[in-house]
């Protein structure tokens, strides 16, 4: 019931209106060669389909934390602090005593000298994957499996562009409708890297980064940007032994740094992917295609950008990759061992500190995780505030 009542309270739901133009292209693709697609449900309410939700809804229409918890919880009597970053956690014996944070300011980039200590009954963490294992980091929380910050996880991601004689637009409208399955999970777990496919609003900056290139040749990839298409496909990291995957751990100010291991396996994914992006984009009448590696460049047939992609040298810093989802860090499980927190998002060590957020994930997921995140802790806060109102 916890996805459910997610759903109702943040508006989730099949997004009804036709995809835009880049959207239709991976579905139009699909449908051409026999393989899955569904439509992606959106948290919105009375969406204006403008298409900058990755800037900053414009209308609110974005059922974000911003207009939903944080209002509820001021609503009910919490406190907002705000302008501060958590810097330390306070420990005595097993228990967490304290909470130092560091004001910031105004842009919350540098601190402004002052300096506040929260002090609860419980604490719960919810930085995220990266931010979550960092304070337990600084904090020198007992850790003794080394666990924290272990087995990061990314949804490793690598791009495709398409040239079309009809107008994309791929700025303007929802940004993402449209996925498909057909690649995640076909070969189960133990074959080679699944991924889910999907497009990426390119908006001119970062358009302007993913195509590439410098100087007349990138002002003309940009001049193309209106009939340019693309697609990115998330691979399922963290379910094979030689899967790629990540560890968090802290530079000499404090600050978090990742550090992601590539594998064989990984690349071996990355170019099915490129493989897959670019059938699919000739099959949805692509006039030219161009995998996003430094390498690259245009190619007009399905066996030129065959041939072109299996001589690549996949390679960090020559293949364009990215991610928009962290996960795992501080894995959950009932064996301390293995996992930070148990089935619960209780530390294994510290009897009043409780982790909700996407580090409790011991692998990533076969889907974007923010809905997966929120029903995740929303069955942990509840189940959290009724052993506190019994104690």
């Amino acid at each position: 019931p916890w996805f459910e009542r997610i759903e109702q309270r943040l508006g989730i739901a099949p997004w009804a209106v036709p995809p835009n133009a880049n959207n239709a292209v991976l579905q139009r693709g699909c449908e051409s060669l026999g393989q899955h697609w569904a439509v992606i449900p959106r948290n919105v309410r009375g969406c204006w389909n403008l298409g900058y939700c990755g800037m900053g809804c414009p209308t609110n229409a974005k059922q974000s934390m911003l207009v939903t918890s944080i209002p509820a919880l001021l609503d009910t009597g919490g406190a907002l602090l705000y302008l501060a970053r958590a810097e330390r956690l306070l420990m005595q014996g097993e228990r967490v005593v304290g909470l130092d944070c560091l004001g910031m300011d105004d842009r919350c980039v540098e601190p402004n000298g002052r300096r506040i200590r929260v002090v609860a009954r419980h604490y719960i963490l919810a930085g995220g994957g990266i931010n979550t294992p960092a304070l337990l980091l600084r904090s020198q929380a007992p850790d003794p499996h080394q666990r924290v910050g272990k087995r990061t996880f990314l949804h490793l991601t690598n791009f495709s562009a398409a040239q079309f004689d009809e107008r994309i637009d791929a700025f303007s409208g929802a940004p993402q409708s449209i996925y498909s399955d057909h690649f995640q999970w076909r070969d189960g777990i133990a074959g080679p890297a699944g991924y889910k496919l999907e497009v990426p609003p390119i908006h001119p900056a970062l358009a302007a980064t993913l195509l590439g290139d410098f100087g007349p040749e990138n002002a003309q990839r940009m001049a193309e940007l209106p009939h340019t298409h693309a697609m990115i496909a998330l691979q399922r990291d963290g379910f094979h032994q030689d899967s790629a995957e990540g560890t968090v751990e802290l530079r000499s100010d404090g600050s978090p740094v990742l550090d992601y291991r590539m594998t064989d396996y990984a690349w071996n994914g990355i170019r099915r992917a490129f493989l897959s992006m670019a059938e699919i984009q000739f099959a949805a009448g692509a006039r030219a295609v161009l995998p996003l590696h430094a390498d690259a460049h245009y190619v007009r047939t399905p066996r030129a950008a065959r041939e072109l992609i299996e001589g690549l040298e996949l390679a960090l810093y020559r293949t364009r990759l990215g991610s928009a989802h962290v996960m795992g860090g501080c894995a959950m499980g009932d064996d301390p061992r293995r996992a930070v927190t148990d089935s619960l998002g209780r530390h294994h060590q510290l009897a009043n500190l409780s982790i909700h957020d996407g580090s409790l994930f011991p692998t990533s997921i076969g889907a974007n995780p923010q809905l997966s995140i929120y029903a995740l802790c929303a069955k942990l806060a509840t189940e959290l505030g009724d052993r506190l109102q019994k104690s």
